[in-house]
């Protein structure tokens, strides 16, 4: 990668740093908690495209969030709710087809390189999901994961759902899906969630390390095996990401879902309706 290429990627909201045969990659919206917004998302999808077409080589990725957090969720500030709080009126958005090239989580799935989530803080929601659509993950002791979704009247997207079934069951990812409650890093770590915890301040440090290690295998060898881990769940995978792209849109615009944002922004208890 040249220096012009280099100073681009670093004004946008994703750092990269190449360190050996590893690439750390840094969601870099601190002051929000990494929140994850079009900025963040196009950066990411566009480094994995660039991979996946061959333009960017590299052995093994560390996936990190910049700060004291992963990713807290989406940015509430684009949500339909949000808009109903300060007047605005709810619209409901025309359905797409999702295609893979705009999904986070099955570009990290299908590219050829191991991805190492460095979970640091709060691993929320669709922050959540992203940290389970890397293969291997170790996690800060401060880490918090979450299902923030469906406690605000909404559904867990970004392949959430299919992630939590795939790694925990049905019935656990039922309950944690239901009640939204928080996992730290070592209950995270008992359910398999993460392979790893270790102090905070040492956690790009192992990751790298980790990572590192990883990266002196054999590229070929690695990226079939990584196919063939995933082989069956990537329709899977496309279909609840179709599912949930379809029923969130929904969600967003019902009473409750406008009540769950709202309620958010106002940092109080939503009250549901069913409607």
């Amino acid at each position: 990668m040249t220096t012009a290429q280099t100073e681009q990627i670093e004004t946008t909201p994703v750092l990269i740093e190449e360190i050996g045969d590893v690439t750390l990659i840094k969601m870099n919206r601190p002051e929000k908690l990494n929140a994850w917004s079009a900025p963040v998302s196009n950066a990411l999808n566009e480094f994995f495209q660039a991979l996946n077409s061959g333009e960017y080589r590299t052995r093994a990725i560390v996936l990190t969030g910049e700060g004291r957090a992963f990713c807290a969720g989406g940015d509430v500030s684009g949500f339909p709710g949000a808009g109903a709080v300060g007047g605005g009126q709810a619209r409901r958005r025309l359905w797409r087809r999702p295609h893979l090239e705009t999904y986070t989580v099955q570009v990290m799935r299908s590219c050829d390189v191991p991805v190492i989530g460095a979970i640091n803080g709060y691993a929320v929601g669709l922050g959540f999901g992203v940290a389970l659509g890397t293969d291997i993950r170790i996690a800060a002791d401060d880490a918090i994961f979450a299902v923030t979704q469906t406690t605000r009247g909404l559904l867990a997207d970004y392949g959430l759902g299919h992630f939590l079934k795939e790694n925990l069951g049905p019935q656990r990812a039922m309950e944690l899906m239901l009640t939204g409650r928080r996992i730290n890093a070592q209950e995270a770590l008992e359910l398999g969630l993460v392979v790893k915890v270790v102090p905070r301040d040492q956690l790009v440090e192992e990751a790298v390390d980790y990572a590192t290690q990883i990266a002196k295998g054999p590229p070929l060898g690695m990226a079939a095996s990584k196919r063939v881990i995933y082989m069956n769940e990537e329709h899977h995978l496309s279909r609840v990401v179709d599912f949930t792209s379809l029923t969130i849109d929904s969600l967003f615009v019902s009473e409750d879902g406008v009540e769950g944002v709202r309620s958010f922004v106002e940092r109080r208890d939503p009250v549901f309706k069913g409607a």
